[in-house]
């Protein structure tokens, strides 16, 4: 009986009548995300709090300067991490971005964002060696 149940379960999985013709195969990972991009230059424009007056910076690109509309707080691009990041926002869609670092010991800035909106996922390109 046992024998026969797991015939059955396999049969549509199988290409041919041998047991090493089975048509499985591994599912992607990243199913969800519709489109993407990769690399800093290609990061999603961010929110960022302005540490002398807490307004919210706008930052559009990565390699704009941080410029505070209330006050006159002024910072080049290269301070981002240095900022208090308030959220992501994608560049497709504009809603708020998931995002985070898997190695917060080696790199001070998000290293991935997905936007649940509209499948959009962006990745921060980098080599450890």
């Amino acid at each position: 009986m046992l024998r026969w149940v797991g015939a059955q379960i396999a049969a549509p999985l199988r290409k041919g009548d041998t047991p090493d013709n089975f048509t499985l195969g591994i599912p992607e990972t990243h199913t969800t995300t519709i489109e993407g991009d990769t690399g800093w230059s290609s990061r999603p424009p961010a929110l960022l709090e302005c540490p002398q007056c807490e307004s919210e910076i706008h930052q559009r690109r990565s390699r704009d300067k941080i410029d505070c509309p209330r006050c006159t707080a002024r910072f080049e691009y290269d301070a981002f991490p240095d900022l208090d990041l308030l959220e992501l926002r994608c560049s497709k869609c504009r809603d708020q971005m998931e995002h985070g670092r898997r190695h917060p010991e080696q790199i001070s800035v998000p290293e991935w964002a997905e936007c649940n909106g509209c499948g959009y996922h962006w990745e921060f390109s980098h080599s450890f060696r």
